[in-house]
């Protein structure tokens, strides 16, 4: 091995070292409700973009990159953008072929109408500026192409619930819609999930359970009310 690759092999290791603990969504990611959540998101994404056809996707709020490395390891080409630099830092130990970018989903440094696809998975909660968010994602897709997201609903019971304990979902439902449609998308699906009575991290043994009787019954297709509700919409002509 030549002094380069010993340098660069040392560089590697102490960079894997400092950013060897897993963040909190990580860790959330492991849980019962976790995995259930990330199933449901993970089916809608398949569902709603051939990641095949795609040759550039970019993942907004990726943090450790669940979705990044969805597209990633598809062999397509992945901007992810995040304003946590130790997530990205994280994400790229993970691939070192995903490209990252630490920058905030209401000014996002990227050319227009070049993406495939965008993803904004559990993002929107974070971001007041709801409109802003959007227009920024309009912005870097191409024309006809998808846009898949998540958020908290703010008409929900669950969020009236959350709202006694100090905890508030940031959109309501109609709030989201009108957003997508005044800034240029079509909605082609959208359903509710996360009805369950536990917080993300839970380990509850009933969340199987709860999570089929959620679609059993149908909780799914009233998204309108639902505590979560996945988006897909395409960028209109």
């Amino acid at each position: 091995m030549g002094t380069n690759e010993k340098l660069f092999h040392k560089c590697e290791i102490r960079m894997k070292n400092a950013f060897s603990e897993e963040t909190h969504w990580e860790k959330a990611a492991k849980t019962k409700v976790g995995r259930y959540l990330t199933r449901t998101e993970t089916d809608f994404v398949r569902n709603s973009v051939d990641i095949t056809k795609c040759t550039l996707i970019m993942d907004v709020g990726a943090e450790a990159g669940r979705f990044s490395l969805l597209a990633a390891n598809s062999d397509v080409d992945v901007v992810s953008i995040d304003i946590d630099y130790y997530g990205l830092k994280r994400l790229k130990l993970k691939n070192r072929f995903v490209n990252v970018i630490r920058a905030d989903a209401r000014s996002i440094p990227i050319k227009k109408e070049v993406f495939d696809a965008v993803f904004m998975i559990e993002v929107l909660d974070y971001i007041p500026e709801l409109e802003k968010a959007m227009q920024e994602c309009c912005k870097a897709l191409r024309r006809e192409a998808p846009l898949v997201l998540s958020f908290g609903n703010k008409s929900s019971l669950k969020s009236k619930l959350r709202a006694i304990r100090g905890k508030i979902y940031q959109h309501s439902y109609p709030e989201v819609i009108q957003s997508l449609n005044r800034t240029g998308f079509k909605i082609r699906r959208r359903i509710g999930y996360n009805w369950l009575p536990f917080s993300r991290t839970s380990e509850n043994l009933l969340v199987p359970l709860l999570a089929k009787m959620e679609r059993l019954f149908g909780l799914r297709k009233i998204p309108s009310l639902s505590p979560w509700v996945l988006i897909h919409a395409v960028k209109s002509d």
